[in-house]
């Protein structure tokens, strides 16, 4: 046990600064709690997170590669913007990945792997039968983690991990303006029959649509987000 503890303590030594306030800064960004377009003064953020400005700096840096933050023309930084040319970009892209994943995913299938997933489709329709929407999309997600890891093709899943915080934040952006993304549970049920069947060509495009139809909702509470910011606007 003693060798244990030694060996997690060393690993959390390692863990920078930077890397720390990169992590807080991203799940704000992700959360909205710094809304799109805003700027990112860093000597407020760095007295916020109890941070220098050097670590700060490698951290908006680090956010801008994955493009979270941009970089103004002086020098300073501002939350990404949003729209919805990025929201269609995302998601399409996902949908292709996706598509290859459940390929793979159908190639690795064990008996053990379908009853994994039958268990997460049942609770997608379980928890959307009673409206409870945080966890059917709670589930929907294990769903599709689980073709990942079934998939074995840690590049493009890789791929979609990096795309997945700036999804997650529009994501975060519907819920705060009110546009649920329900999960529908038939849509998870197409998708594994077809993934039993061995059937990759329709379960390619079941999971595409899938996706697809998420990107739709999304699409919306960016316009519900981008009148109310114009009703405000006109009100100042």
């Amino acid at each position: 046990m003693e060798i244990i503890f030694k060996t997690m303590e060393n690993s959390l030594s390692r863990i920078s600064a930077k890397d720390i306030v990169y992590e807080q800064i991203k799940e704000k960004i992700i959360n909205c709690l710094l809304e799109p377009g805003q700027a990112i003064v860093n000597g407020e953020l760095g007295k916020e997170l109890g941070i220098s400005r050097t670590p700060l700096r490698e951290a908006l840096q680090r956010l801008e590669g994955e493009g979270l933050v941009v970089r103004n023309s002086n020098g300073t930084f501002s939350v990404a913007p949003i729209s919805i040319k990025e929201v269609k970009e995302l998601f399409v892209i996902r949908s292709k990945l996706e598509g290859i994943l459940i390929g793979d995913a159908i190639d690795n299938l064990t008996e053990e792997h379908i009853e994994h997933l039958s268990y997460l489709t049942e609770m997608v329709k379980l928890t959307s039968k009673i409206e409870n929407y945080a966890d059917t999309e709670n589930f929907g997600g294990k769903f599709h983690s689980a073709i990942y890891s079934i998939s074995e093709n840690t590049t493009v899943v890789n791929i979609i991990f990096q795309l997945n915080d700036r999804i997650n934040r529009y994501r975060h952006l519907a819920h705060e303006h009110g546009v649920d993304i329900e999960t529908s549970s038939a849509e998870h049920e197409f998708i594994l029959n077809f993934m039993i069947k061995r059937d990759k060509v329709n379960a390619e495009l079941a999971i595409e649509n899938h996706i697809i139809g998420a990107m739709e909702v999304v699409v919306k509470a960016v316009e519900k987000y981008e009148s109310a910011n114009k009703l405000e606007s006109k009100i100042k």
